[in-house]
């Protein structure tokens, strides 16, 4: 009898452990996506919403009473709004949840038997068993378990801090874009307007017999040469401030409504080759993308000592009691692999061989950051003085023109020389323009390799932003 309710007592059991077990689940709720309302989300995200101003608020930087809003601003709002940025934060709060997995250790194992002698005679039958296994995992997995959690959530955080910097970059270089822009359409403008003027006066002295066909056909060309310039110009300038809406991460309609502040772009610094050398020195150690390539070295490291742990075999002890036909035992069980096919020394070679390419990908991204670094100073210097000379150019015609106002003052000089005097001296600001253009293109070169704001001067480190802007995420 007692041997039946103790088999009669095994389902019971079974089913209150199962009953336990499910009272400590954790229910989640569903999230489906609903395709329309998520695209409207996105597309009314506003340059005033609350992560906006948190962020403004956070490094005081309010917006100016003129409604300008300068690069920090427009960098803060896309580092805000922006998706990508969304998805960067979102990888690394996984990873971080991973690292809990990681160091867990591994839960015990309930198992239970049940047997029936079926034997004639045999006055108690049954054989009722239960054991508790229990996994050692031998070689320190578990450390190195955690260990490599922690070099990939490192490196989804330096890879966040790398889009944080390519956000930046993007907005810059469409503000800059927007503000070249403005200033190439205004000298259309005004070229635009001297070209006609210019073209009247012909048409008045071609009037008056002053003046030949072939002159008013060339004067014609080159105001409606101008009027296209114009028009082509003002497309570049509308797609500059789409572009610059879409790099902070809000609509061209939402971006209409404030005033992005043009940065002073006749303001290049001068960079000696020291401090270059020195801040190329930094960036070879602290280069976001630097430290990211270090991480995943260090994953591939953490990856071989898994492999190398691997040669310890995970030991599994099931401790347990067995009653057997009226007699009461205690049971050990042990469990072994038995390296029968393989051995570890192919996974140890496989991973010898990722630890090798770890480390020839830092040395590209080294190296690269080296060249870009090289290559940006280099063209920084020529630009400076390709733009030097575009400048003294337009000063002498500058000078030309108002030495020509004053002999027009004075009669020795027509107003056609005067207007002709001016469409050059707008030709001369048009090349300085372009060459500012390559000056800027160049600082851009040169502050992406060192990753540190250069022109126009900034007020945030991207590097110092990565531990508050990911504050808040599973730790």
């Amino acid at each position: 009898m007692r041997e039946r309710r103790l088999f009669r007592g095994v389902p019971f059991a079974a089913a209150g452990s199962l009953l336990l077990v499910c009272a400590a689940c954790q229910h989640v709720e569903r999230a489906p996506i609903d395709a329309a309302a998520n695209a409207e989300r996105l597309a009314s995200r506003s340059l005033g919403g609350p992560a906006v101003r948190e962020a403004l608020a956070r490094h005081d930087l309010p917006v100016g009473a003129d409604g300008s809003w300068s690069l920090d601003h427009f960098t803060l709002a896309a580092w805000a709004l922006r998706t990508d940025l969304a998805v960067a934060r979102a990888e690394v709060a996984a990873a971080r949840a991973a690292q809990d997995v990681a160091g867990q250790r591994p839960n015990p194992t309930l198992s239970t038997s049940t047997e029936k002698v079926t034997d004639a005679g045999a006055d108690h039958p049954w054989v009722v068993g239960a054991a508790l296994a229990f996994n050692l995992e031998l070689g320190g997995k578990r450390d190195i378990r955690e260990q490599r959690a922690a070099a990939q959530t490192a490196g989804l955080e330096w890879g966040f801090g790398e889009a944080l910097w390519n956000a930046r970059s993007e907005v810059r270089a469409a503000l800059l874009d927007v503000a070249l822009a403005e200033q190439l359409t205004a000298l259309d403008a005004e070229e635009t307007t001297l070209t006609r003027d210019f073209l009247a006066w012909v048409e008045a002295r071609l009037a008056r017999g002053g003046a030949t066909t072939p002159e008013r056909l060339a004067a014609l060309q080159a105001a409606n040469e101008s009027a296209s310039r114009q028009a082509l110009d003002t497309a570049v300038l509308a797609s500059a401030r789409a572009t610059l809406a879409a790099a902070v991460g809000v609509s061209s309609a939402e971006l209409a409504g404030v005033r992005p502040a043009p940065p002073p772009l006749a303001g290049l610094p001068e960079l000696r080759a020291a401090d270059v050398a020195r801040a190329r020195d930094l960036a070879l150690v602290n280069r976001l993308d630097v430290r990211h390539a270090l991480a995943d070295y260090e994953v591939a490291e953490q990856d071989l000592r898994e492999a190398v742990a691997s040669q310890y075999p995970d030991l599994t002890l099931a401790p347990g009691y067995l009653l057997d036909q009226d007699q009461h035992k205690i049971t050990l069980a042990l469990d072994l692999p038995v390296p029968l096919n393989h051995g570890a020394k192919a996974s140890i070679r496989r991973a010898v061989a990722d630890r090798a390419v770890a480390a020839a990908k830092f040395d590209e991204v080294q190296a690269a950051a080296l060249a870009a670094i090289d290559l940006g100073f280099a063209q920084y210097e020529a630009s400076r003085g390709a733009l030097a000379a575009a400048e003294q150019a337009e000063a002498a015609a500058a000078e030309a023109a108002a030495s020509l106002q004053r002999r027009l003052a004075a009669g020795a000089a027509d107003r056609g020389e005067l207007l002709a005097g001016r469409i050059a001296v707008v030709g001369l600001k048009r090349s300085a323009l372009d060459a500012r253009r390559a000056a800027l293109d160049a600082a851009t070169a040169l502050e992406n390799g060192i990753e540190r704001p250069l022109f126009p001067e900034s007020s945030i480190e991207t590097s110092a932003e990565i531990g508050g802007l990911l504050v808040g995420q599973a730790q």
